[in-house]
């Protein structure tokens, strides 16, 4: 269960005023919101898919929730699975996937459930989802994680041919999911070990799964083989009986096929360890042409762009974050003049550098916390900063987004999922004004993430830009200090390079010699 925490502006009452305004027989609505949280259940709901599945949320303390805004929605705040505000359902923006699927659960409202049932429940429909609910400025969410089941075929036994002495039987089963676990068992109940195992996965999500094993002669030969999903309760068998009449029996030739056969093996190996030794050394001087390549682009990466400190303008962080060597939510919102240029809805705050040309990148540490939810990136100068805001390349931002350990590139009209071999504890985010792009970096691993065109954010100054919600953490990282210069005369900077002081919150600029 995920819980985040937010809070309003303090109010202002006034006893007499009260007093007055009650004699007069008026009606003053409260200037403040609730307070309240969000909560959800605190593991992985599993449905069976094709059935009917409910999302349990609601608010603590439980309020009347039928005059405050609930939203359900997976990735996207502007595309959702279910909205409800001002005592009605809403579809205008309901995803296609979900509509006429969904129904909110309006019975204990008035107790602050806030519950949504799925019907016909799909496999897609499995993952994370934020249970929003909003009461004027004031708004809170929790997560809550589904998790789809299916229960396939009975295992499917079959006798496949004679090897080493004994018979191969084999046991499949299709149609399951997630992928089940497949035991074999002797006519005791003891596991056995399998020979040979296969699984594979359909075009529909579904897996198949078989698994053999070798029975000999004069054994036990009554065994069964037993399948269940990980998910559910339920497990299913069968159970084979091998007679004797049908195990091999001993004759001189076969003994000479055997050796026959050996042979060839034995010829057979030798003639493979021979080209896999081929192979190796080709693999090998390929590995190292690679290596070389690979060092010129570091080389020339070094020459053409250096890595900066971001520093992060505290005049633009909304009122709930806090700002050190990175940016964390706090737990309550602080006094903060809201000025302009602040963010006041969104968790957003602005590096203070500002980017017009040249190449330059910056680096964050994200740590594997898989609930953490958080983005980053850059944006124009002149994007909205009040209010609801839209992350997407025509509102002037390009980033990437991570929530439950899964990644998306925020892009337009649909967010694109990024499949990682490896997870990234540190991102590099690459600005190259000539190359007309912003890329993202597996820092450690220097594997690329995704990379955007620049042409949405042409012809404005462009900024770092983060976004953190509950639990997350990002960690700005320092370059090192530059060496220093015994001539009098300022050396060269990259035209990315930011001129002005790296502590957070601004200050007195620093001399080249007293970066850090």
């Amino acid at each position: 269960m995920l819980v985040s925490s937010r809070s309003c502006l303090p109010r202002i009452t006034s006893v007499p005023a009260c007093v007055m305004i009650f004699f007069f027989g008026f009606h003053v609505r409260e200037l403040d919101c609730a307070q309240f949280r969000v909560l959800g259940p605190d593991h992985p709901i599993t449905a069976i898919m094709g059935e009917d599945v409910v999302l349990p949320c609601h608010l603590s303390p439980r309020l009347n929730a039928e005059n405050m805004e609930v939203r359900w929605f997976r990735s996207r705040f502007s595309v959702y699975v279910h909205l409800y505000h001002s005592g009605q359902d809403h579809y205008s923006s309901q995803m296609p996937e979900y509509q006429e699927r969904t129904e909110f659960l309006k019975e204990g409202i008035s107790i602050g459930n806030v519950s949504l049932r799925i019907f016909r429940t799909r496999l897609s429909d499995e993952g994370q989802y934020q249970c929003l609910i909003k009461d004027g400025n004031f708004y809170e969410e929790a997560t809550v994680e589904l998790k789809v089941a299916v229960s396939g075929s009975s295992p499917f036994l079959s006798v496949e041919d004679y090897q080493d002495g004994g018979i191969r039987v084999g046991c499949r089963a299709t149609g399951w999911y997630p992928k089940p676990e497949m035991l074999w068992r002797d006519f005791q109940g003891q596991q056995l070990p399998s020979f040979a195992q296969s699984d594979s996965q359909d075009q529909n999500g579904f897996f198949e799964v078989e698994r053999s094993i070798i029975i000999q002669r004069n054994a036990k030969r009554n065994v069964s083989c037993s399948i269940r999903n990980t998910r559910l309760p339920q497990e299913k068998d069968s159970t084979i009986y091998i007679s004797d009449a049908i195990f091999p029996k001993d004759s001189p030739w076969m003994a000479a096929l055997f050796a026959t056969l050996a042979a060839c093996f034995v010829s057979l190996v030798v003639f493979s360890l021979f080209i896999l030794r081929l192979r190796a050394q080709h693999t090998a001087e390929l590995e190292k042409r690679d290596a070389k390549i690979r060092e010129r682009d570091m080389e020339i990466e070094k020459h053409t762009a250096e890595l900066l400190l971001i520093t992060l303008d505290v005049d633009t962080a909304h009122p709930q974050l806090i700002l050190s060597a990175g940016v964390r939510r706090g737990d309550t919102r602080q006094a903060m003049p809201d000025n302009p240029e602040r963010y006041d809805t969104y968790h957003c705050v602005l590096g203070q550098e500002g980017f017009v040309s040249g190449r330059c990148f910056w680096e964050v540490d994200v740590g594997t916390e898989e609930g953490g939810v958080w983005a980053m990136g850059v944006a124009k100068e002149s994007m909205k900063r009040k209010g609801w805001i839209n992350p997407a390349p025509q509102d002037g931002i390009l980033a990437l987004f991570h929530c439950g350990g899964k990644y998306w590139a925020l892009t337009s009209p649909d967010h694109t999922a990024l499949v990682l071999t490896q997870m990234p504890r540190r991102i590099r985010v690459y600005l190259d004004f000539e190359g007309q792009k912003v890329a993202f970096f597996n820092a450690d691993s220097q594997d690329l993430l995704f990379t955007f065109p620049l042409a949405p954010l042409s012809g404005e100054r462009i900024r770092p830009w983060f976004r953190v919600g509950p639990i997350a953490q990002l960690n700005l990282k320092s370059p090192p200090s530059p060496p220093r210069v015994p001539s009098a005369e300022e050396p060269l900077l990259p035209s990315c390079f930011p001129l002005q002081s790296l502590r957070m919150g601004g200050g007195a600029p620093r001399t080249p010699e007293s970066r850090t």
